[in-house]
């Protein structure tokens, strides 16, 4: 079947969370993985969902206001298990990476931008906008971290905006509109809008034939996707741009996943979608080891 990829996941770094502020039961705190994603194109070659954590992430909580974020959240990133180290295990450097495409601007899913020289990017021009347009206190509640960008992350940078959306097709037309990067069908962006300004989705197809939608942080953990609600209030003024969106775009995907027998739908910090994964696809997954 045309189209298809070979996807990998992969995380570098994780952060731990009370159960109760995704509204879920009380219990121990929960460990969030900082999820990516490998794909490897049969005529692009190596792409990048998001990278996680990095070494620009890891200096930055060591100081200042990035220490506080560290400390609530427990962010962890060894660099053992940073996006460039665990690339060398399917036999990739960091400059083999020709496009990279950023779901949200947040320091779990950019932290490792710097070591890929030689990618171009991809992510929403409204996010982009906000942070060219926010001064420095909307950029601190958005947790964006304007010194994790590369110096010329401007001019490797592709925006997606609403002229170039296009209504889905087929198996994908429930969840609305996107943009077909290649134009060959193999990889659609997807507009997943709640928390953060512009956050961006992609679907696509395995080489097994399955299809995949890798969601970012449109929800944390698979239990909200069983049952769809708002956020607990403070999460809401916490981690959300806009409540309301975030709901809809988790039912949304709900449907999805639901109409769809055999699809998968990746958060990218649900450990037990990871753990999933990795019994299925155990050489699907790239591991940190010491």
């Amino acid at each position: 079947m045309s189209g298809e990829v070979a996807l990998t996941l992969a995380a570098s770094g994780h952060s731990c969370a009370d159960p109760r502020h995704l509204g879920l039961a009380a219990g121990a705190p929960m460990r969030f993985p900082a999820g990516w994603a490998l794909i490897e194109h049969p005529v692009q070659g190596a792409i990048l969902f998001d990278c996680g954590y990095g070494p620009d992430a890891r200096a930055a909580m060591r100081a200042g206001l990035r220490w506080v974020y560290q400390r609530v959240i427990h962010a962890c990133c060894p660099p053992h298990a940073d996006a460039a180290h665990l690339l060398r295990q399917r036999g990739l450097d960091a400059d083999d990476v020709r496009l990279l495409v950023v779901s949200h601007f947040h320091p779990d899913h950019i932290g490792g931008l710097g070591e890929f020289r030689n990618a171009r990017f991809v992510a929403h021009a409204q996010a982009w906008r906000r942070i060219q347009q926010a001064g420095w206190f909307e950029l601190l509640h958005a947790q964006i971290w304007k010194e994790l960008l590369p110096a010329d992350f401007a001019e490797r940078l592709q925006l997606l905006d609403d002229e170039g959306r296009r209504p889905l097709e087929g198996d994908l037309a429930g969840l609305g509109e996107g943009w077909d990067l290649f134009g060959d069908g193999s990889l659609h962006a997807l507009s997943l809008p709640g928390h953060a300004r512009g956050q961006l989705g992609l679907a696509l197809r395995t080489q097994r034939g399955e299809r995949a939608v890798l969601a970012a942080d449109a929800f944390w953990r698979r239990e909200q996707l069983d049952r769809p609600q708002p956020l607990p209030w403070l999460t809401q003024q916490v981690a959300m741009d806009d409540p309301r969106a975030y709901l809809d775009t988790l039912r949304r995907l709900a449907r999805f996943r639901d109409t769809h027998h055999g699809a998968w739908v990746i958060p990218s910090h649900c450990a037990d979608t990871l753990a999933q994964w990795r019994q299925r696809y155990p050489h699907a997954v790239l591991d940190a080891t010491e």
